[in-house]
């Protein structure tokens, strides 16, 4: 049994190479997508657990711990509790640094305990250069990031707010971290612009028995900040379980896509032998016996395909680790991982295998050896009928043809839906700030997110003071959990500044002063409230006064607090995530843009027009949506080719009539390229179709609908189209050439 499942696997080796190739994309993914999970989640156990640390706290409400603020002097405070052996401050960040958009860093008191878990593998710690030598400021980096940066000790290099001279090369044995650098304490909350602020405070307990009773003392004095015991936080990190999240759902969309392919395959191997199966059964061969072969030879397809998919995966891990431009993305391959990789691919099998098994099983012998494939009387009769030839011979399976328009309509609605995702962030996010009538809109320069940017409000002011500014409005944007929304947007506005009359109140009032909350309509109904009630974000209340609309539904999911307000949640005291500007005279936007880039360095300035597709994490979101897109082209390109590939095996003989009533090779060509691009078209328009669908379905989905901006513009109609073109074309090229060059002899030989 087990020669004759081989023999047939590679009786058509093109068909079981594509087969197997499109099972080993989606299973790649899986092992790739989530070793980058879990490498993030092992990234941040290591960051607080491994540092010795009984306790962490942070700012409760914080999204993550990057975003996290915590007043420095309660490092001094925890420590003088009783039961507490030590506390430490620590502080992470993302900056710019040479060849490297996204870069950790680190910063760190190198006389604290956590300090300790770095091993200096080269060069010296930080303080002890500094002490003999009275130098520059110093930065550690871990080895993965010297040796993808191509940096070793004594070497300069800048970063976002100045530059560092390497100390030292450090090694934790967490790749997370060995891929960033530390800085100390101090360096970290200038080039991080979070003064006199850390993002977690770490505590050593006396008496690891008592750490409940201790815990209980810290949230009864800190009811602001969320305490946990540190081998948690990455469990509860609500980045980390987004990011995992994502990955799943991107694994998904490459497995669901290899398993229409899959069923494919084996359906149409079933149809192409069953004369073969006539003739098994007719020597002997129980259903059951038909059945395990096909069965078999699915599963076999899933087992290769799966091993491939997780050597692939792992060397996307490799070769993901080692590019600097994403150096924290720190995968880690783990033996559930390539478990879960390994039993989905044989599951694919299994599932994509079980209905030809079945049909195959139930074929009665007499029937199955009277079958004549694609050369059949019907075949020969229409040969004159060249318009309706292409539809004629896509309904002849129509089960082939449905699953291939299902592969297809998957990869290519995918594409429609994550871009019109992103084209509609960036137009919201463009009518946001044309909403606040501004002219210019000025962030932080080089921040690596624009979570991360941060202006001084003394920055501000020098922007007031040229001549033609005539206002300037400070907006603070941050992210928030709530109890009933895990992911909650906080504006910051002055309240009488006229950039805050964007948000239209449409019940209640605006804002008038501090501790006060204007929500969305959507924000409004998610948690549950009315106004005059107070919501809490973090441990801050607010009364909520009034409820705004303004037609872009992720604003209407947010609230909008006063500038004082979101500084002080959002751990910016001081500074602000942008400066709306608005001129005197708008005609001279583009010089003042130059004018205010050459006189404050520290800022750059966009038109309010352009402002969205500056902005350096919609730009990576872009670029990730693009990495779907192409992941969802290669899965579907490699089903189109194998589904062609198929048909003209099936349709040897009628090929070799055709030939042999003298079509020419060229009209044999266009034969098959036309069914491949009509194929493809069918499946744009029913993906099209579908993922408006969805997109229309995803609104009613909690929290995530309610942040959903869509734009459906005509450039991205046209690219649909063309896209489907170009698989049609490559998918059905080869097939088409090989159909091509049939000669008429062997061709009608062919059983």
């Amino acid at each position: 049994m087990f020669n004759f499942i081989f023999k047939n696997l590679f009786r058509r080796k093109t068909r079981t190479l594509l087969t197997v190739i499109g099972i080993a994309v989606g299973v790649s993914m899986i092992v790739a997508l989530g070793a980058i999970g879990e490498g993030l989640r092992t990234g941040y156990a290591s960051m607080f657990g491994g540092s010795g640390a009984d306790l962490t706290l942070m700012q409760k409400g914080s999204y993550d711990v990057t975003l996290s603020g915590v007043d420095e002097q309660v490092i001094g405070d925890v420590a003088a509790l009783t039961g507490v052996r030590e506390a430490t401050g620590m502080i992470v960040g993302n900056i710019s640094a040479p060849g490297a958009a996204y870069f950790f860093v680190f910063g760190y008191d190198p006389t604290g305990f956590a300090f300790k878990k770095f091993r200096v593998v080269e060069g010296e710690a930080l303080g002890q250069a500094r002490r003999s030598t009275g130098g520059p400021r110093e930065i550690m980096l871990g080895k993965q990031a010297a040796e993808t940066l191509k940096m070793k000790v004594g070497d300069l290099i800048r970063l976002t707010g100045g530059t560092f001279k390497v100390v030292g090369i450090y090694n934790s044995g967490d790749g997370f971290e060995d891929a960033a650098s530390i800085v100390s304490l101090t360096d970290a909350q200038q080039l991080l612009q979070k003064q006199r602020q850390v993002g977690a405070v770490q505590v050593k307990a006396v008496d690891p028995r008592q750490i409940e009773a201790l815990r209980a003392r810290l949230e009864k004095q800190f009811p602001r900040l969320s305490i946990s015991q540190s081998g948690d936080v990455a469990d509860q990190a609500e980045m980390v379980q987004y990011i995992q999240g994502f990955a799943v759902a991107i694994a998904l969309l490459a497995i669901v896509i290899g398993g229409v392919g899959m069923t494919n395959t084996v359906m149409m191997s079933t149809f192409e032998r069953t004369r073969e199966i006539g003739t098994l059964r007719a020597i002997g061969w129980r259903r059951r016996r038909v059945m395990l072969m096909i069965f078999g030879e699915s599963i076999w397809l899933g087992v290769l395909g799966g091993v491939i998919g997780c050597a692939i995966g792992a060397g996307l891990v490799a070769l993901i680790s080692a590019n600097t431009t994403v150096g924290y993305l720190q995968g880690t391959v783990t033996l559930n991982l390539i478990a879960l990789g390994l039993s989905t691919a044989i599951g694919l099998g299994a599932l994509g295998g079980f209905y030809p098994a079945w049909r195959a099983s139930k074929m009665l012998p007499i029937e199955a050896l009277q079958y004549q494939g694609g050369a059949g009387q019907e075949s020969i009769k229409q040969l004159g009928r060249v318009k309706s030839e292409t539809i004629r011979s896509l309904s002849r399976r129509r089960g082939r043809t449905y699953l291939t328009i299902t592969g297809l309509s998957i990869a290519l609605g995918s594409i429609v839906m994550l871009s019109s995702i992103a084209d509609g962030f960036i137009v919201s996010f463009n009518k946001m700030m044309g909403g606040t009538d501004v002219d210019l809109v000025a962030r932080q320069k080089d921040a690596s997110d624009m979570s991360y940017s941060a202006i001084s409000e003394k920055t501000g002011r020098q922007i007031a003071s040229i001549p033609g500014v005539q206002s300037v409005s400070g907006i603070v944007l941050g992210t928030m959990t709530v109890d009933q929304l895990p992911f909650f947007l906080v504006f910051g506005y002055a309240p009488y500044e006229p950039a805050i009359k964007h948000f239209k109140v449409v019940e209640g009032r605006g804002l008038e002063g501090n501790r006060e909350i204007m929500l969305g309509r959507k924000a409004l109904e998610g948690m549950q409230t009315k106004i005059g009630e107070v919501v809490r974000l973090g441990e801050v209340g607010f009364r909520v006064v009034g409820v705004y609309e303004t037609g872009i539904a992720y604003e209407e999911s947010a609230g909008v607090v006063s500038l004082r307000d979101a500084q002080e949640i959002t751990g910016k005291p001081r500074q602000v995530t942008f400066y709306g500007i608005k001129l005197t005279d708008a005609q001279q936007a583009d010089l003042f843009q130059k004018q205010l880039e050459t006189t404050l360095p520290e800022i750059t300035v966009t038109m309010t027009s352009k402002f969205a597709e500056n902005l350096p994490d919609l730009k990576s979101m872009n670029v990730m949506m693009w990495g779907i897109s192409v992941l969802a082209i290669l899965v579907g390109g490699i089903s189109m080719m194998n589904t062609m590939i198929m048909s003209v095996y099936e349709r040897t003989r009628e090929i070799g009539t055709l030939r042999a009533v003298g079509w020419r090779r060229r009209r044999v060509l266009w034969m098959v390229l036309k069914e491949s691009v009509v194929l493809s078209l069918l499946g744009a328009a029913v993906g099209f179709v579908g993922a408006i669908g969805l997109l229309w379905l995803m609104q009613f989905i909690p929290l995530w609908g309610d942040f959903l901006s869509v734009t459906i513009s005509l450039n991205l109609v046209s690219l649909t189209v063309l896209i489907a073109l170009l698989l049609g074309a490559i998918g059905g090229v080869y097939p088409a050439w090989r159909a091509s060059n049939l000669r008429p002899v062997e061709a009608l030989r062919y059983e």
